[in-house]
């Protein structure tokens, strides 16, 4: 691969075109509305828009939920293994 492929911007990810206008630093996270390098405020392009952080909690929610049921899941699996062995630990 050449270098001008890694430097195309078509190939660049989320977090490389996110930068403060102030000191260039890559905004990691679009909910907070200040750099956090500089503290510069950061412009509304660069955060996310209440749709778009709707969309995250809800997103965040039914993770939270599988990782509930998933948790429940495999300490109910343990029980019955525990059971079937008969010592109960």
């Amino acid at each position: 691969m050449s270098h001008g492929a890694a430097c195309d911007p078509t190939l660049m990810t989320d977090s490389s075109r996110f930068r403060c206008p102030a000191c260039g630093f890559t905004v990691f996270n679009r909910r907070i509305a200040a750099c956090e390098s500089c503290k510069a405020p950061l412009p509304a392009n660069l955060m996310f828009n209440g749709k778009e952080l709707a969309r995250l909690e809800e997103e965040s929610a039914r993770i939270a939920k599988i990782r509930a049921d998933m948790a429940r899941e495999a300490e109910r699996l343990e029980e019955e293994r525990q059971r079937r062995r008969g010592d109960g630990g």
